[in-house]
C-alpha cells in the first residue's frame, strides 16, 4: 500500500467512525475519544488530519454530500428524452435520501447549527450546483421540444423534489407515532418515489 493509498484509507477509516458518532450525539455531543476509539487510527492522527473537532465535522458533511452526489442523479441522464430524464431523476434523488438516512440526519443538525460549519465549504456548493445543472439541462432540452414549460424554474423544480424526498426520511419516525404511517415500508417508500417523480413531471410538463 502506497503512502497516499494509506492516507486516504485512514482518512476514510475516521471518517466512517466520526460520521456514526456525529449522527448519534450531534456535534456538541461527540466525542474525539469514541470516534478514535472506532477506528484503526489514534486520536492524535484525527487531529493530525482534521486539526480538531469542527474540521473533522465538516469533513464527515462534506463526504456525506459528496456520496448523495454518487448515489443521486447523474450526467448519464442526457441520453434520455427529457420527460423520461426529469422523471428518473426525481426517482434517482428518492432513492438516494433513502440509502444515505445519515445524510438526512447530519442536514437537519447543520440546519439548527445556522449552517455555521457547511458555510465555507466549496465542496458543497459544487456538489449541490453539479445537481443543480443536471436538471438544468433536463429541463433546456425540454424547453426546445414544447415538453417543458418555458417558465419552470429548475431551482424551484430541485426544492420540489428535493423537499418531498427529504421530508419522508427526516419526519418518519416522527409520522408513525403521530400518524401511524410507515414510510419505510417496501410499499410506502415505492408509492413515495413514484408520488415524487409525478409531482416534477406535472410541475414541469407544459400544457397540452
Amino acid at each position: 500500500m502506497t503512502a497516499k493509498t494509506l492516507e486516504e484509507a485512514t482518512r476514510a477509516d475516521i471518517i466512517a467512525a466520526a460520521t456514526a458518532e456525529f449522527v448519534r450525539s450531534g456535534l456538541d455531543g461527540a466525542s474525539i475519544n469514541v470516534i478514535a476509539s472506532k477506528t484503526k487510527t489514534s486520536k492524535m492522527m484525527l487531529y493530525y488530519y482534521f486539526g480538531n473537532k469542527a474540521g473533522l465535522y465538516r469533513a464527515v458533511l462534506e463526504a456525506a454530500y459528496e456520496k448523495m452526489g454518487r448515489a443521486g442523479p447523474q450526467e448519464e441522464l442526457g441520453a434520455l428524452p427529457p420527460l423520461d430524464a426529469l422523471q428518473r431523476y426525481a426517482e434517482r434523488h428518492f432513492e438516494a435520501h433513502f440509502r444515505n438516512s445519515d445524510f438526512v440526519r447530519l442536514v437537519m443538525a447543520e440546519n439548527l447549527n445556522d449552517a455555521r460549519t457547511i458555510s465555507g465549504s466549496d465542496i458543497i456548493r459544487s456538489r449541490t450546483a453539479n445537481n443543480l445543472t443536471v436538471l438544468e439541462d433536463i429541463l433546456a432540452r425540454g424547453k426546445k421540444t414544447g415538453e417543458i414549460r418555458q417558465d419552470c424554474d429548475a431551482t424551484e423544480l430541485y426544492l420540489v423534489i428535493s423537499g418531498l424526498a427529504f421530508q419522508a426520511v427526516s419526519n418518519m419516525a416522527t409520522l408513525r407515532i403521530s400518524m401511524g404511517l410507515d414510510l419505510d415500508k417496501p410499499e410506502a417508500r415505492e408509492f413515495r418515489r413514484q408520488l415524487g417523480a409525478k409531482v416534477a413531471l406535472r410541475f414541469a410538463k407544459a400544457d397540452p
